[in-house]
């Protein structure tokens, strides 16, 4: 399949789907339509991706939404699942290496070595100037390097190598039949997939696929309703002074998110959240205050902690459904909040105005709001404390 054809979605893609929703379940609550439309997207990805485990396939079908759908919003292709799995996997892990063999064979139409296909896999990330471009590159390299020795292999010419040998294409002929109707599958395979997204989207409908709340220590909040298509630049346009990035003291955040029995006080989330607000210009106080309103800072005597550290602020639905990266939720977090603040009327509370999409409880605000001026009144009488003390 040439290049411009192997898409798995493109933006059109997304477009109809959500056409179709609004339209089908016209009656159906807002959130309700997002979590179809997402979940439709993340399958359809899913289901093009090698044989990997499934919590394998979550990870880089979040990559490619995050990277493809959100950030550069570009039809998602063969060449950024292969960019995807070129950057995320661990090639010492010769099962995963080997999916991903079988996956290259079958869209590159060949047979290739598994020695010689880490070798080529080492060789792409090994250029120099792969970092600065998209996957189309590394893709397209590597049907090249495969192409080159199939056709010297086929010719003969430099036996020596034995690495001419490791690549050899499948057998292609077929009777006159059968190439018409693979000819005719090309034809139609936009139409059977916007089929397929059709029927995908009914059976979630009719099945819900609804999230079963947890017990414990944390009361599952309002589902958040974030979908956020526009690329935003990293500033805090419309937040006010007081709710921009400004340093923290690490050692009194740990240990008040101790005092909470938070898994977010271990450094791996709390540098990453803290991280993510300066990248995007808001108070990393304001991040962690919607941490404690969505799941009252992810105490470690939830059997779920770890999952939900992932993403504790409930981006794309909820934690379930979205299980990602710390860093990947806090930028999404921070990054629609920048988005929201936008355009905010002057006698409007801030926050107050992100809670009118960010969350479907009105009251969200309150308690986000609570928490913060909680925090940051602490931190700054611990601070003046050791100043007076000093």
């Amino acid at each position: 399949m040439a290049a411009e054809e192997a898409y798995v979605l493109s933006p059109n893609d997304i477009s109809k789907i959500r056409r179709y929703v609004q339209h089908k379940y016209a009656e159906m609550p807002h959130e309700r339509k997002v979590e179809i439309v997402a979940d439709a997207v993340g399958r359809i990805i899913h289901k093009q991706l090698p044989e990997f485990e499934i919590e394998l396939k979550k990870q880089l079908t979040a990559a490619l939404i995050r990277t493809v759908v959100v950030e550069r919003q570009v039809a998602v292709r063969t060449d950024d699942i292969f960019e995807v799995c070129l950057n995320e996997l661990d090639r010492t892990d010769k099962p995963v290496i080997e999916q991903l063999r079988r996956w290259t064979e079958q869209h590159l139409n060949s047979q290739i070595d598994s020695l010689r296909f880490v070798q080529l896999l080492d060789e792409l990330t090994c250029s120099t100037d792969l970092a600065q471009v998209e996957g189309a590159l590394s893709w397209q390299r590597l049907k090249e390097r495969i192409g080159d020795e199939r056709k010297r292999a086929e010719s003969g010419s430099d036996s020596s190598s034995p690495a001419l040998a490791d690549v050899i294409a499948l057998p292609v002929q077929m009777p006159h039949s059968a190439t018409e109707k693979a000819n005719a599958a090309r034809v139609y395979r936009p139409y059977v997939y916007g089929l397929l997204c059709l029927l995908l989207i009914g059976t979630m409908a009719v099945f819900g696929w609804s999230m079963t709340p947890f017990s414990g220590h944390n009361k599952e909040q309002p589902k958040v309703q974030i979908v956020d298509p526009e690329p935003v630049k990293p500033i805090g346009d419309g937040l006010p002074a007081e709710l921009r990035y400004t340093q923290v003291d690490k050692q009194w955040l740990a240990s008040f998110l101790e005092s909470k029995s938070s898994i977010l006080a271990e450094k791996a989330y709390m540098n990453e959240i803290i991280a993510s607000a300066e990248a995007f210009d808001i108070h990393p106080l304001l991040l962690f205050a919607i941490t404690g309103q969505e799941q009252a800072f992810v105490p470690k005597t939830n059997k779920y902690a770890r999952k939900i550290a992932n993403n504790p602020f409930n981006v794309f639905h909820s934690w379930k459904e979205y299980n990602t990266t710390i860093r990947d939720s806090a930028d999404i977090a921070s990054r629609t909040i920048v988005r929201l603040s936008k355009n905010r009327p002057e006698q409007i509370d801030p926050i107050t105005w992100i809670n009118r999409e960010y969350a479907e409880d009105p009251n969200w605000s309150k308690g986000v709001s609570t928490i913060f001026a909680s925090m940051k009144r602490q931190m700054e009488t611990t601070s003046q404390t050791k100043e007076a003390i000093d």
